[in-house]
């Protein structure tokens, strides 16, 4: 082998570099966590990782001793506020020998303050942003009203021209700090569901993140797809959860295409096209490799009759 060749692999390969975006899974009723490192942040908006598969010798050890140091403090947030800090443990697990190691965690947040099933964390090097307790909200009847009312809306601007047949296949309530109400996201689909194995014709996806406004609820980010059972890769969204950013929030959902799921997300903005401006990679799909041996609970519904608020007619 040539001179030159072998000095080339003696170079080591660089660390990216940090903060980090990390995924935060809850194990336990006292704080106890996994977490996971997700993507590096580029000019604020999360990018690839680039972990790599199989990592170089000594790749990992130099990785972990770069992020993930016992006692390492990383901003830990959900609901697009930050609930607290994620202090790093020892003993990483490695899940996947292409993925980055899987870290033991305590999440320290405000008494009375309960870790969700899944939070967000930045760092290490990361300070930013007052610790706050999000309030509890629920699904209510004014969601259920504006739920189908919007959808239908959606898709028609999408070019769906059977809109009437959507059906919900979820919705949860969104704390947002400094809203009067909170949020709603939801997903309607059309001769789909999101576990199965797939359509058997001409099927439609939506998602949307509504916030409520003087007119009712708005979309404030959504993704509408169209597919068949002929092959195409099916795209169904569903919300996980809000990270805080120094300035806005990075809101996360889970992007499905039967049992699969990977990440996605979106930096809030003024902007009436907001989209995606990340996507897991699909080697290493984090809600599955922290995965509990139970899933998280169903959304909180509060069944108590709420009066409907219908927004205006647009004629």
């Amino acid at each position: 082998m040539p001179a030159e060749e072998l000095a080339a692999e003696r170079v080591e390969l660089a660390l990216p570099g940090a903060p980090l975006l990390w995924v935060v899974r809850s194990t336990g009723p006292e704080g106890e966590a996994l977490a996971i490192p997700v993507a590096r942040f580029e000019d604020g908006v999360p990018v690839d990782l680039e972990f790599p598969d199989p990592p170089p010798e000594d790749y990992r050890a130099r990785f972990d001793s770069a992020f993930a140091v016992e006692g390492s403090e990383l901003v830990l947030g959900a609901s697009g506020m930050r609930l607290g800090s994620l202090v790093l443990g020892d003993d990483a697990r490695v899940l996947d020998s292409g993925c980055p190691s899987a870290v033991p965690a305590r999440g320290i947040v405000l008494p009375g303050t309960t870790l969700p099933d899944i939070s967000f964390a930045i760092g290490p090097g990361a300070a930013f942003g007052e610790v706050a307790s999000p309030r509890p909200v629920v699904v209510d009847n004014r969601m259920r009203t504006f739920g189908p009312i919007l959808a239908e809306q959606l898709l028609r601007q999408g070019g769906e021209d059977r809109p009437f047949l959507a059906q919900r296949a979820d919705m949860v309530s969104v704390y947002w700090p400094g809203d009067t109400r909170p949020a709603m996201a939801a997903t309607y689909l059309i001769n789909d569901a999101v576990d199965g194995a797939g359509p058997s014709g001409s099927a439609t996806s939506l998602f949307f993140l509504a916030r409520f406004g003087s007119a009712g609820y708005a979309a404030d980010w959504s993704e509408m797809r169209t597919y068949s059972g002929t092959g195409e890769s099916r795209e169904i969204f569903t919300w996980v959860g809000a990270a805080p950013l120094p300035e806005g929030r990075l809101d996360f959902a889970a992007r499905r295409d039967g049992p699969a799921r990977r990440l996605v997300a979106s930096i809030d903005t003024d902007d009436a096209g907001r989209g995606i401006v990340w996507t897991e990679g699909a080697r290493c799909p984090s809600l599955e490799l922290l995965e509990a041996t139970s899933g998280a609970g169903a959304p909180l519904e509060d069944t108590s009759e709420v009066p409907a608020e219908v927004p205006p007619s647009s004629n």
